[in-house]
């Protein structure tokens, strides 16, 4: 769910608070003041495509971005929630038009918006998920509130949730 962003010159222009106004250093969830490059998808493609290069003789990968679930910016109370995030947003509809086609063959929904990242501690038949994991308990988590229908399993569809994108 982190921000498309804008990309960066190099992967760690962010870091150390070297260029705090510069619209590609946007932070919302403060990771370059703990220890990641990568605060937003772009500068994360600079990342890997760096580190893999580094690490491999002769590889230069490209990468593809999912845009399915992280259309706002800032929606989450605590960046760690991951799970069914109320607000998240649509990102960018899938294309090849990419901020640099050298790095980033494309922008597309890998994972479908609709389906659900995982499920509510209660189902919802009313059973209790044999699954559930603590952070689809968040306070970020659709199927938390109370007029909220809890969420269903993991890669279930969750219709609830598409509206909500």
């Amino acid at each position: 769910y982190q921000p498309l962003g804008t990309m960066c010159p190099t992967y760690d222009w962010c870091l150390n608070n070297a260029h705090p106004e510069d619209p590609c250093c946007a932070d919302p969830c403060h990771l370059t003041s703990e220890w990641d490059p990568s605060q937003n998808e772009h500068n994360y493609a600079l990342h890997l495509r760096k580190a893999f290069s580094e690490g491999i003789a002769g590889f230069v990968p490209h990468v593809i971005i999912d845009t399915g679930r992280n259309g706002v910016v800032d929606m989450r109370h605590d960046c760690k929630n991951w799970c069914n995030i109320r607000g998240a947003g649509v990102g960018l509809k899938p294309t090849t038009e990419t901020a640099d086609p050298e790095i980033i063959d494309a922008y597309f929904w890998l994972k479908t918006p609709g389906e659900s990242d995982g499920c509510s501690q209660t189902l919802p038949d009313g059973m209790q998920c044999p699954r559930y994991d603590s952070d689809c308990g968040s306070e970020d988590s659709l199927g938390t509130r109370p007029n909220e229908p809890p969420a269903p399993e993991a890669g279930q569809w969750y219709d609830y949730q598409i509206k909500q994108l």
